[in-house]
């Protein structure tokens, strides 16, 4: 908490309050766009990679999204993803404005819980890697907007696809084995199911300056499918970020328990640790631990040139060693590509290499690595285009 309160004050006493600035991320669509696709490749370099050839070109992913008015109020929205070798739904859900301060979402929803993403890389950071951002689950949720004051209360019924598959995004309890080395499949047979999720946020601005500050809480069941026994989950965060013209800052402190109802013969080891995945992969992290992120950018020329640096640190609950992460880089928009350059620092991270088992693990594992990534997004139908048919009619 101290550090928190400490890096807040540094950046209300040092930023520069000028104009605010609207980021666009590679998978944040205009409202304006109603159809289309998004593409990315990227080039690696990974010190951890075996042999001689640690460098590598590939293509990563094939992207399409939709979103629509189904009329005055009603509206709809859904993404679906194509990687090598595997497919995820990233988000889909019909939604309801009953007025101008209250909205109701039904289907695969964003949970609230912090800042919905990291602002300005493209890696991601811990609290992503270890599910308490940009996640999205099935259930129903609303959202009042009061003047400066957002209120989110959602119930979540059950997580993204189910528990055993691990070809998903955002990072869901697992029921498979985690490696190799940990045989958990047949008593770590654990699933999410009704979370409930609270967020408050404040967000006063001005001419040129936006802040916001959050409070989040989570509370649900953990189900064993070997005991037949319910455990619990509770988390909860403070975020507070800042939006100025050319400098911008988020800081996020986030504590969580989690408690499984594991048989009897279990080792207190596996209580210490849980079978997680996103993107396909598998691994562990602590059953409680605490999660500090951070991150700043620089509009060195506006949204075409912009440098960013992120650190997240995982420590304490049942961890065996600290797990960090640090991003990086440098992004620019140009037109309909949007390209990252970044270098990635993470000490036990499983995500960032593979060669630590899990987050929190006593494996002193260390890694670097660089990454240009380049996205491109065409939007097919907009509005636009629809009011041209309109007109042509």
């Amino acid at each position: 908490m101290k550090k928190l309160i400490v890096l807040i004050l540094a950046a209300l006493l040092f930023i520069n309050f000028n104009s605010t600035a609207q980021y666009k991320r590679s998978d944040h669509i205009k409202q304006t766009d109603n159809f289309g696709f998004t593409t990315m490749a990227y080039f690696n370099y990974a010190n951890w990679s075996s042999g001689k050839n640690r460098s590598s070109m590939k293509f990563d992913s094939f992207r399409i999204w939709g979103q629509t008015d189904l009329s005055e109020t009603i509206f709809a929205s859904v993404q679906y993803r194509f990687y090598e070798g595997w497919r995820t739904p990233a988000y889909m859900y019909i939604g309801w404005n009953i007025n101008k301060k209250n909205t109701l979402k039904l289907g695969q929803i964003w949970v609230p819980f912090g800042f919905e993403f990291q602002t300005w890389d493209d890696w991601g950071n811990l609290d992503y890697y270890m599910g308490f951002q940009d996640d999205y689950d099935y259930g129903i949720g609303w959202q009042g907007k009061y003047g400066i004051f957002n209120i989110y209360a959602y119930y979540l019924m059950n997580q993204q696809l189910s528990s055993s598959s691990s070809q998903r995004l955002d990072t869901d309890i697992y029921s498979g084995d985690a490696g190799p080395d940990n045989l958990f499949e047949y008593t770590k047979k654990n699933q999410e199911k009704n979370q409930f999720n609270f967020m408050f946020e404040a967000k006063p601005s001005g001419e040129n300056w936006d802040i916001t500050t959050g409070l989040s809480l989570m509370a649900g069941q953990l189900y064993n499918q070997t005991t037949e026994k319910y455990g619990s989950r509770f988390a909860g965060a403070l975020h507070f970020g800042i939006e100025s013209k050319n400098i911008h800052f988020n800081v996020q402190e986030t504590i969580y328990k989690f408690t499984q109802q594991l048989p009897d013969t279990v080792t207190q080891d596996m209580k210490d640790f849980l079978n997680v995945s996103s993107w396909n992969f598998a691994y562990e992290m602590p059953s409680s631990a605490s999660i500090f992120t951070t991150a700043a950018a620089y509009d060195i020329i506006g949204q075409k040139l912009t440098s960013y640096l992120s650190y997240s640190y995982v420590s304490g609950g049942t961890t065996q060693a600290v797990s960090q992460l640090l991003v990086g880089g440098v992004s620019t928009i140009w037109r309909l590509f949007q390209i990252y350059g970044e270098v990635h620092y993470g000490v036990n991270d499983p995500q960032l290499s593979g060669n630590a088992t899990g987050y929190g693990r006593n494996d002193n594992v260390s890694d670097i690595g660089f990454q240009i990534r380049v996205y491109y997004t065409m939007a097919i139908v907009n509005k636009s285009i629809i009011e041209r048919i309109k007109n042509k009619k």
